[in-house]
Formats: C-alpha cells, structure tokens, sequence
C-alpha cells in the first residue's frame, strides 16, 4: 500500500512539473520601433520566459549577430548595442527557442543624426 502511494504521489508531482512546462511566450509588452541618436547605446529587451528557460538568438537584417560583432554584445534578456553608428539602423529580431518551441520578437531600429546643420539666412 506505502508503494502505491509513493507512485501516486510521484506521478502528481511529475504531472504538475510538465504541466507548466511549454513553449516560450512574451511575458512583457514591447515597443517595436526603436530610435536611438548615433554614437549612444541601444538596448533591445527580449521580455520572453519558458520552462525550460529558452535559449535567445538575435539577427539583424537576417543575420545572424555573434560574438564577432564587437559594439554588439547579446545579454540574457536583450542586446545591447555600443556607440551606435548609422549602419546600425533596420530590422532585429530576438528569437527564443525551446524544446517546445519558439517565439520571435520583432524591432526596427531607427538611429537618429546630429542636427549641427548651421544656416546662413543673409
């Protein structure tokens, strides 16, 4: 009888662990265009939460950024990128994927110029 219920109890348990278990979803809201001024840092947040935890991966344009892009650096939750210059401007994209599935978050990046332009009204 102690058998039985040490099973029963141990397929509750397994029961509710895997019910919470499932596909990444967005667990925040996001603003999908972003502007930054030129020379500042940009922060792209990546509000996604899973069990099991997701693994993120960020393009840009469709390419895929690592660890070659040096201003660009990918955090837990966002990617950060440094002194950001003209080039830096389009379309990002974090996805989160696990064992569940996958979820992307989308972003267009718009980088805002100096305005030093200077007028001569004579």
């Amino acid at each position: 009888m102690e058998v039985l219920w040490i099973g029963l109890l141990l397929l509750e348990v397994i029961m509710m662990s895997s019910a919470a278990r499932g596909p990444p979803r967005v667990a925040g809201k996001v603003a999908h265009r972003q502007s930054v001024r030129l020379g500042r840092t940009a922060k792209l947040a990546c509000p996604v939460e899973g069990d099991p935890p997701p693994l993120m991966m960020w393009t840009k344009d469709g390419r895929h950024i690592h660890s070659g892009w040096t201003r660009f650096r990918v955090l837990q939750h966002g990617l950060r990128i440094k002194e950001v210059e003209t080039e830096d401007a389009g379309t990002y994209v974090c996805k989160a994927t696990n064992g569940f599935g996958s979820v992307n978050i989308n972003y267009t990046l718009i980088v805002i110029g100096e305005c030093n332009a200077s007028y001569d009204f004579r």
